[in-house]
C-alpha cells in the first residue's frame, strides 16, 4: 500500500493542479469575453461558479498538502491519502466539467484549454484507484472493519 499511497498522492497533486488550471483560465475568459454588452464574469452565477471552483479545489489543496507533510515525516498514511485522491480528483473534475459550461460551445472546442482540462482531470480520477476504491477504504476505516493505516 504504501506505492499506492505515493502515487495516489501525485494523483490529488495533479488533479488539485488542473482544477487550478481550470480557476485561471475561467477568471481569464470571464474578464474577456462579454454577453449582452457587459463581460460574463458580471453575471452572477458565473461569480458562483467560479466560488465553488475555488474553495473546492482549496479544500483538495489542504488535503493534499497534509497528505505530503504526512509522507516528509515518514507516517503511514492510506487513509489520509485515499481521502486526499477522491476528493482532489472528484472536485477536480467538477472543475473541469464547470469550465465547459461556464465556455459554453468553445468548451469542448480545441480553441480553448478546458476541454484537455477535463481529459485530464479523468485520467486523475480513474488511475490509481477510481472513487469507489477509496470511498471502500474509507468506509472500511471508519467503520472498523480494517484500518487502513495498519
Amino acid at each position: 500500500m504504501a506505492d499506492l499511497d505515493c502515487t495516489r498522492l501525485s494523483c490529488a497533486a495533479g488533479a488539485v493542479g488542473v482544477a487550478q488550471a481550470c480557476i485561471d483560465a475561467c477568471v481569464k475568459y470571464c474578464n474577456e469575453r462579454e454577453q449582452f454588452g457587459q463581460l460574463i464574469g458580471k453575471f452572477q452565477m458565473n461569480q458562483e461558479i467560479i466560488a465553488d471552483m475555488i474553495v473546492g479545489t482549496e479544500a483538495a489543496r489542504l488535503l493534499t498538502h497534509r497528505c505530503a507533510v504526512q509522507k516528509d515525516q515518514g507516517r503511514r498514511n492510506t487513509l489520509e491519502t485515499s481521502m486526499a485522491k477522491y476528493f482532489a480528483t472528484e472536485n477536480g473534475v467538477k472543475a473541469a466539467d464547470q469550465a465547459i459550461k461556464l465556455y459554453g460551445a468553445y468548451g469542448i472546442s480545441g480553441e480553448y484549454p478546458v476541454e484537455r482540462y477535463y481529459r485530464e482531470a479523468k485520467i486523475y480520477q480513474i488511475v490509481e484507484g477510481a472513487a469507489n476504491i477509496q470511498k471502500t477504504i474509507i468506509g472500511m476505516d471508519a467503520l472498523g472493519y480494517r484500518r487502513a493505516n495498519g
